[in-house]
């Protein structure tokens, strides 16, 4: 290695780093410092002569996502855009009329973030580049995975100061935008994190059994590895510990395997002298991973083992977002939505997001076939297979290539469970680390190709260079810049503004429907609409939809909403209070859904002071569906607001899925409250026959005696109280029989019974 390919590493090394630790390049102006601490890296191979003799897999690969992504950015004719992507096409059509704005006509459905994801891979393909061309050394391979190791190590040094000092706040400055993470570190997405980490294990392993070393060197590598596998632990992140394993696999078998080929050739003192130093040190090794993974995996064990098929249908997981990605793949298979689209056009086709939002699928395959569509993502995993294929064909070239081998095979796992090669701060060292695998030679060039090569360089640099200012300005404004800016401050020019930007954004069109509904502009209506077909599922455009229904006394329609409303709300209890207090009892039971829960609905209700409408509720979610909790809620409510009629129907329910004894004296005592002796009749006629408990026995008698005390059948009552008073339960003469016997020789009346 020269003095130009130090200089070269050492910038690349500020990008890994600036990468790693700026957040994990997830903010703009950190992924800009990446862009241009590269630039500078390829620019100041400028006077190298020498080029490669062949394209290597990797750049192919880069530079055929980048070409690709620069034409879905660029504008074309507005009717060969309809043509390859109608459906979505008519969508941004359809809004950009209501809002009078003019979005650029291109295959992506978000040109912004598609611009983003383009400055992303131009910078990429200089860190490919040079990465490259230092692989060609075997000492070049050994400084970048020493790179890719130190820099982990140094993240997983970070995020245990931060766990030991209980830190809310990255670097005491930052902070999180989405809530504490489970770990504090340098990526705060905890997959994020776990894939370093696992990267930065495996690779220290290779590392440490590279024979061209101090002992130091090794020991520096033990701590490492053991450091970024407790906080790979530490993170609970199931991918990442299964991506993980399969990595360090991957690194013992091409170990073993290269030991195997080359036991014949080694002499009797090198084989001494691995039993003495290597053994040892290995044992050492052994004893601190299986110390980290006794004191960090307990957790991480128990998730594993509690993972079941219910997570895999539920519809909030990310195995229903892939499900829902492919509605996305059928509207635009040829050339897909757009590299970085995903975020503002999945709304409109995943009905779980209402309560779960995605910025990407989770599975790079998928996403790179719903971004790019299938030729291109077709044409891209034929040159990823031959990259693969090129890899390991270097499984023997040390013990460097097994730990590269190692950290993609962890990376390339874990990608389809998780997206992680979407933040710089996982792509520059997978890329580094793949390009210590599929290097390829070097070769002096002749002047003309070197020249135009020189140019290529500076023009490479160049984009780079302008990438980092395109990130630093309003062009690559993500989703989330202007949800967050919007929030506080919209004006209707911002909000058209972001239109133009981020088209398929159901958030910007219901922000403007919230403001012509204020001013009572009839607008409101067709952008609302457009707002519901690019969020179906969101329950405050629902809201809003249904206050304008009501608002124009179109009640009905008004229930609908407001049901869907609550159907898609993550806590429904304010839409609640909004509905009882603005609809009449039968439109607002009508407006709630039977699926909600039932005690917090009525403890809902209950503080509203709208008994009738729970009571009309949970009558109605009895006649859909066979609930014993709601019968139990129905009976008690009906009781305490002496409604007998619905406390019967209530009982009436329970009985048909509880009958007995128990039931017909419950019914019974309704029946008596609501008047009703000649149905008491029926339910306590076979009395006589009941076992059980003696006290409920001696209540249905009385009830049965009272009912025909009450319809003034004489004969009746007297049979009644002589079949009571030989039934065993009281004794001959007793004062409740006796006090009965006189009431009907005057005027048969109801008898109160004891304790009444």
């Amino acid at each position: 290695m020269g003095r130009r390919d130090w200089i070269a590493l050492a910038l690349l090394a500020l990008a890994l780093a600036i990468a790693v630790f700026a957040v994990g390049s997830a903010p703009r102006w950190a992924q800009a410092a990446v862009a241009f601490a590269t630039g500078l890296a390829v620019l100041s191979t400028l006077l190298s002569k020498r080029g490669f003799e062949r394209w290597p897999p990797l750049l192919l690969i880069l530079f055929g996502a980048t070409a690709w992504t620069l034409v879905q950015w660029l504008p074309l004719p507005h009717g060969i855009v309809t043509a390859l992507t109608p459906t979505l096409d008519a969508l941004r059509e359809d809004g950009a009329q209501l809002v009078a704005v003019s979005p650029p006509s291109t295959l992506s459905m978000d040109p912004t973030a598609t611009l983003r994801a383009l400055t992303f891979f131009v910078t990429l393909t200089g860190v490919a580049i040079l990465a490259l061309r230092l692989s060609i050394s075997e000492r070049g391979r050994y400084a970048l995975m020493s790179c890719v190791a130190g820099v982990a190590g140094l993240a997983a040094a970070v995020t245990g100061i931060h766990e030991l000092v209980n830190a809310t706040q990255l670097y005491g400055i930052y902070e999180p935008q989405h809530g504490l993470p489970t770990i504090m570190g340098p990526l705060l997405n905890t997959n994020h994190l776990g894939c370093l980490m696992a990267v930065g294990v495996t690779t220290s392993v290779g590392l440490f059994f590279y024979p061209k070393q101090t002992s130091m060197r090794r020991a520096w590598w033990v701590a490492i590895a053991i450091a970024c596998l407790a906080v790979t632990m530490s993170t609970l992140s199931r991918g990442a510990v299964l991506g993980l394993a399969i990595g360090v696999a991957v690194v013992l078998f091409a170990l073993i395997a290269q030991r195997v080929r080359s036991i014949g050739d080694k002499s009797r003192r090198r084989r001494e002298r691995f039993f003495a130093t290597t053994v040892p040190i290995g044992i050492m090794v052994v004893c601190g991973l299986t110390v980290a993974v006794y004191l960090g995996a307990g957790t991480v064990m128990h998730q594993l083992e509690n993972t079941s098929l219910q997570e895999i249908h539920a519809p909030t997981s990310k195995f229903a977002a892939w499900r829902s990605s492919f509605t996305l793949v059928d509207e635009s298979p040829w050339v897909g939505i757009g590299r970085g689209a995903f975020e503002s056009t999945f709304t409109r086709v995943h009905p779980a997001s209402a309560f779960a939002t995605f910025s990407n699928p989770e599975n790079e395959a998928l996403q790179a076939v719903v971004e790019w569509g299938l030729p291109v993502s077709l044409a891209l995993g034929a040159c990823t297979v031959w990259l693969l294929f090129v890899a390991l064909r270097r499984w023997n070239d040390t013990p460097l290539a097994s730990g590269a081998l190692g950290a993609v095979a962890a990376v390339v796992f874990q990608s389809n469970f998780d997206f992680g090669m979407e933040l710089l701060g996982l792509a520059v060292p997978v890329t580094m680390l793949v390009a210590v695998l599929t290097y390829v030679p070097l070769r002096e060039l002749d002047t003309r190709r070197l020249m135009r090569l020189r140019i290529a360089r500076i023009v490479h640099g160049l984009l780079i260079f302008v990438g980092g200012a395109l990130l630093l300005s309003a062009a690559t404004r993500t989703v989330g810049d202007d949800h967050r800016d919007l929030a506080s401050t919209a004006t209707t020019a911002q909000i058209h503004a972001s239109i133009a930007r981020h088209p398929l954004d159901y958030y910007n069109y219901a922000l403007l429907a919230e403001r012509l509904v204020r001013t009572n502009d009839p607008a409101a209506i067709p952008v609302l609409n457009h707002a519901l077909r690019l969020h179906p599922t969101h329950s405050g455009l629902h809201r809003v939809a249904a206050r304008m229904l009501v608002k124009a006394k179109r009640i009905d329609q008004a229930v609908g909403e407001y049901a869907t409303a609550i159907r898609y709300s993550k806590d429904p209890r304010a839409l609640l209070i909004e509905i009882v207090a603005i609809l009449d009892p039968e439109h607002a039971m009508k407006a709630i859904p039977l699926e909600l829960e039932i005690g917090q609905t009525l403890q809902t209700l209950d503080r509203a002071e709208r008994a009738n409408v729970s009571i009309l509720w949970l009558e109605r979610v009895l006649e859909y569906k066979q609930d014993l909790r709601a019968s139990d809620a129905l009976y008690t409510l009906a009781m305490r607001e002496k409604n007998y009629g619905a406390a019967e129907r209530a009982l009436r329910h329970r009985c048909r899925l509880i009958p007995g004894t128990r039931c017909k004296l419950e019914m019974a005592r309704v029946l008596e409250l609501a008047a009703k002796p000649r149905e008491v009749i029926v339910q306590l006629d076979d009395v006589a026959h009941w076992s059980g408990r003696n006290d409920d026995r001696l209540a249905a008698w009385l009830m049965l005696c009272d009912a025909h005390i009450a319809l003034k059948d004489r004969s009746s009552a007297l049979e009644c109280l002589r079949r009571f008073e030989v039934s065993g339960l009281v004794k001959p003469g007793d004062p409740m029989l006796q006090q009965r016997r006189d009431a009907l020789q005057t005027e048969p009346v109801l008898i109160p019974k004891p304790g009444d």
